[in-house]
């Protein structure tokens, strides 16, 4: 079977599986908090109350570009829901099989086990991706159905400045922003699937998953393991900031990028080699 084939058959496999239905309904029930918090009681760093009495504030604060810039500066999305949800998809494409013995019928047919899992592993890429599409859409779809047409206030996250974006520049660095994350989150796909690999039992493979990021994110927050953080995979999944500013550095996503892409081929290299040589017993 060629690798085309196998990848329909992976993703007709997601399709099948609650478990993906359920995540895009856990995110959309996200988006729409997130738009009727801000239509309720406004955006969480209002300017006027940022700039203090001595300014006013004149112009449409709230309009549709907002929604999706929110959905990235809440941490819980992108780095805590998501990479969930992830975690417990990918944990099934390998370690899942083994569980339920399908995957030793597989391959007993004449088919590589590198087309195997190349194909699991584009699943799952494709999987983390549209999960980060999904929610850049339906905020974007539901800001601008709450709060219509206009430009974008980016607060600083490293200081209590701000800035304001025309509407097509907004969309054009929101555009950005969601293309690292998505990239991030490969990243993050491609762990799951290397534990997988490693794992014979689906839930054991995604706690890993979860444990791992955890330990990653734990690292960059102890002071003795300061000279690790810039090669650590959670130190380079908020690269998306980088395009939440007026004055993009380029440097630093580039560099972000190169990170991504070796922990994207890294983990799925090893993975390779493992299951090139495993044993499917079950």
């Amino acid at each position: 079977m060629k690798l085309r084939q196998l990848l329909t058959i992976e993703l007709h496999k997601l399709r099948a599986q609650r478990g993906t239905y359920a995540s895009y309904a856990v995110l959309a029930a996200l988006v729409g908090l997130i738009v009727w918090g801000t239509w309720r009681y406004g955006p969480p760093h209002a300017l006027q109350s940022a700039l203090g009495d001595q300014f006013v504030v004149g112009g449409k604060e709230v309009a549709g570009p907002l929604i999706p810039l929110l959905l990235l500066e809440f941490p819980v999305a992108v780095h805590v829901l998501i990479p969930l949800l992830i975690a417990v998809a990918t944990g099934g494409l390998v370690a899942g099989e083994k569980q339920a013995g399908t995957l030793r019928t597989i391959l007993v047919r004449p088919v590589r086990r590198a087309a195997v899992l190349g194909a699991k592993l584009t699943a799952a890429w494709i999987h983390a991706a549209g999960l980060v599409v999904f929610v850049g859409v339906l905020s974007l779809v539901l800001g601008y159905a709450v709060f219509g047409r206009g430009d974008l206030v980016l607060m600083s996250f490293k200081g209590p400045s701000f800035s304001i974006l025309a509407e097509p520049q907004a969309l054009s660095h929101l555009a950005l922003a969601y293309g690292l994350a998505v990239v991030a989150m490969m990243a993050v796909a491609s762990l799951g699937v290397l534990l997988s690999v490693l794992c014979d039992n689906p839930l054991t493979a995604a706690g890993l998953t979860v444990a791992v990021l955890l330990v990653l994110q734990s690292l960059r927050l102890i002071p003795y393991f300061q000279w690790l953080q810039p090669y650590l995979l959670t130190e380079h999944t908020g690269a998306y900031r980088e395009a939440l500013s007026a004055t993009i550095d380029w440097s630093q996503i580039i560099t972000s990028l190169s990170y991504l892409g070796a922990y994207i081929a890294g983990p799925g290299l090893i993975a390779m080699c493992v299951f090139w040589r495993q044993d499917v017993r079950c």
